[in-house]
């Protein structure tokens, strides 16, 4: 291949790099934007889907206002997400110290309450480190 195809490949790749962070960027106007929980997006979800919206552009749509991973986004948008209650959070939380004070560490701890609620990776991480404080 020639330098100037290999040159043109990189830039467009570069592109495409560049145009995803800027989709999963989650500022608006330079200030931080609030994610919301899978609980306050449902209702608008199903309103989507009963009007014919494309499975596939609500998932995007999911995982930018929720911040969750493909999986569980794809799960909120089929009905089969797991739903957190503030009770069980308490639970949670007393799980997650348990594991961490045992010396299960913060990634086995993360797997654990990504498993229990259906939250993306940040989300669960946040709430390992937020258990362990």
């Amino acid at each position: 291949m020639s330098t100037e195809v290999i040159l043109i490949a990189v830039i467009i790749l570069g592109g495409i790099y560049l145009l995803s962070l800027r989709i999963r960027n989650k500022h608006v106007d330079g200030q931080e934007k609030e994610l919301k929980t899978p609980e306050e997006i449902l209702p608008e979800v199903q309103q989507r889907l009963e009007s014919g919206e494309d499975k596939i552009k609500l998932i995007k749509f999911v995982r930018v206002e929720t911040g969750l991973g493909l999986k569980e986004a794809k799960d909120l948008v089929e009905g089969n997400f797991k739903m957190n209650t503030a009770d069980s959070d308490t639970e949670l939380q007393q799980k997650v110290k348990e594991m961490l004070q045992s010396g299960s560490g913060p990634i086995k701890a993360t797997k654990y309450v990504r498993e229990q609620t259906g939250w993306g990776l940040k989300e669960a991480k946040d709430f390992v480190d937020n258990a362990n404080r």
